[in-house]
C-alpha cells in the first residue's frame, strides 16, 4: 500500500501540477504569442511531454483504482455506501474521466496538430487557410479540454483530502 501511495501522490502531483501550470500561465501566455503561439506550443507538447503525462496520468488512475479496492474490502458495497466511500468514490470518477479525456480526445488533438504542423513545415511557406482553420479549431477544443480538466482534478483533489473527514 506504501507503494501505491507514493505512486499516487508523485504522479498525481506531476500530472495535476503541469495540468494547472498550463492552464493559468502556459496557455494564456501562449495566446499574447499572436502568430508565434502554435510554434511555441508544438515545442512545448513535443515528445517526451505526451507520453510522461499520459504515464502520470495513467500510474495515479491505476493506483488510485487499487488502493480504492483494498480500502473498500474488495468493494464491498457497505463501504462504497458510506460517507467516505462515496466521496472517495466520486474524486476517483472525476481523476478518471480526466485521465479518460487526456487519452481519448487530447492526445488525437494533439497528435493531429502535430501532424498539421509537420506538413506545414514540410510545405516550407506558410500553411494554407483551411489549415489554419482546423489548427485554430483543434487549438480551441484542447484549450477547453485543459481547462475542464483543471477544474475536474481540483474537485477530485480536494474529494482525496477530505473524504476520511466525512
Amino acid at each position: 500500500m506504501a507503494i501505491l501511495r507514493l505512486i499516487h501522490i508523485f504522479g498525481a502531483t506531476f500530472w495535476v501540477g503541469v495540468v494547472w501550470y498550463n492552464a493559468l500561465f502556459g496557455l494564456p501566455r501562449a495566446k499574447l504569442l499572436g502568430a508565434d503561439r502554435g510554434r511555441i506550443m508544438q515545442t512545448m507538447t513535443a515528445p517526451p511531454f505526451p507520453q510522461y503525462m499520459t504515464a502520470a496520468s495513467w500510474a495515479t488512475a491505476l493506483s488510485g483504482i487499487l488502493m480504492y479496492w483494498n480500502r473498500s474490502g474488495g468493494f464491498s458495497a457497505a463501504w462504497l455506501t458510506s460517507p467516505a466511500g462515496i466521496v472517495l468514490g466520486a474524486a476517483g470518477v472525476l481523476g478518471l474521466l480526466v485521465v479518460l479525456e487526456g487519452f481519448f480526445v487530447q492526445r488525437p488533438i494533439g497528435m493531429r496538430m502535430a501532424e498539421l504542423g509537420r506538413q506545414a513545415a514540410a510545405s516550407g511557406g506558410s500553411p494554407n487557410p483551411a489549415v489554419m482553420q482546423e489548427m485554430q479549431a483543434l487549438s480551441g477544443r484542447l484549450e477547453r479540454a485543459t481547462y475542464r480538466g483543471a477544474y475536474l482534478l481540483a474537485l477530485a483533489a480536494i474529494g482525496m483530502a477530505i473524504f476520511r473527514h466525512v
